[in-house]
């Protein structure tokens, strides 16, 4: 559908029907009410035209050789910027069956035959005008969550400043744990949630005082004992909004920090009572945090950043999520490159 339809012109409506008796009256039926008509004789040569036109209202018939059109409409939904081009299919008032698949193939309405050339035009309108306020409030709905993406990314860098980490850590650390939720069997949604939700990990440490958080040397035990708090704000932070992804981001909060073993912080959940978001993050974590370079250390090699994880298999970490980051390796050597930290 074009974004604007030029009302001097009026819309331009694409007929399909392989019966030319029934596309002629249907023209001008509509040339009348202030349309644009362009026609086909089946889904095929339809298909063929909308390469070259952009209609903005299709009317198919159903029983058409070559394509029907149900095959049309569910080939016109295939591409993403058709999702909301109006789609009426023609049909007997008493096969209810036809128009049941119509509307699983994508269609947005339906005319019944005969059909009544006086309302054509006024429904191909009302049809039109739908299709709009859908495609409107799509695209609010779209700018909407990208705004609240774009909070939640930053909100995630904000706290990575505050501490001695870059930007990249979390950029790093979310691709990996995308890397392994996959092997771990993830769904593309559950994996697209911990992509962006994952950078929200440390966004309790905006609560921690400076000279804690910042300091050089190792914390004393009540100094670290304050920096567990980090998990608590972060997860009250994070708390109490509806979303998906921010129950994601406050779970991942919670608990990165719980151990394999129970002896993490700060609720010491153990084996399958951690959620596999946050198993999976304290791993992706601390292998960025030991191969990434920080005031107070120089960083570790890969190998021995491997080795280390691989030690603490069944203590700290998943043993079964070690197994799988290993054999992922090369896949989060790459991502490891591509967003190397800059001198």
């Amino acid at each position: 559908m074009s974004e604007i339809v030029d009302e001097m012109q009026g819309p331009l409506v694409l007929i399909v029907d392989d019966e030319w008796l029934q596309r002629i009256p249907m023209r001008e039926a509509l040339e009348l009410y202030g349309c644009r008509v362009i026609d086909a004789e089946n889904g095929v040569h339809a298909w063929a035209l909308m390469q070259k036109e952009q209609p903005d209202v299709v009317i198919s018939d159903v029983v058409m050789p070559g394509m029907d059109g149900f095959a049309l409409c569910h080939t016109i939904r295939q591409q993403p910027a058709l999702q909301h081009l109006p789609i009426i299919i023609m049909t007997c008032l008493e096969d209810v069956s036809a128009v049941d698949r119509a509307y699983q193939s994508g269609a947005t309405d339906f005319i019944t035959k005969p059909i009544n050339w006086s309302l054509l035009g006024h429904r191909v309108r009302y049809v039109l005008r739908s299709a709009r306020t859908a495609q409107a409030f799509a695209e609010s709905e779209f700018e909407l969550l990208r705004t609240r993406l774009e909070i939640i990314q930053r909100l995630g860098q904000a706290a990575e400043y505050r501490d001695s980490e870059t930007g990249n850590h979390i950029l790093r650390m979310s691709r990996y744990s995308v890397l392994l939720g996959r092997a771990a069997g993830l769904s593309s949604q559950e994996q697209e949630l911990l992509l962006y939700a994952s950078p929200m990990h440390d966004v309790g440490k905006i609560g921690i005082p400076d000279s804690i958080l910042l300091k050089p040397d190792k914390l004393t035990e009540r100094e670290f004992a304050i920096m567990k708090n980090h998990t608590i704000l972060g997860g009250r932070l994070l708390n109490g909004d509806l979303s998906l992804l921010l129950r994601t981001s406050h779970i991942i909060a919670m608990t990165h920090h719980e151990r394999w073993d129970g002896s993490g912080y700060p609720y010491g959940l153990e084996r399958e009572e951690i959620p596999l978001v946050g198993r999976i993050c304290s791993l992706t974590d601390v292998f960025d945090a030991l191969t990434s370079r920080r005031p107070y250390k120089q960083p570790w090699s890969v190998d021995d950043a491997v080795n280390e994880i691989r030690w603490a298999a069944g203590t700290a970490f998943d043993p079964g999520l070690v197994q799988t980051f290993i054999e992922i390796l090369p896949q989060i050597l790459e991502v490891r490159q591509a967003f190397a930290d800059t001198d």
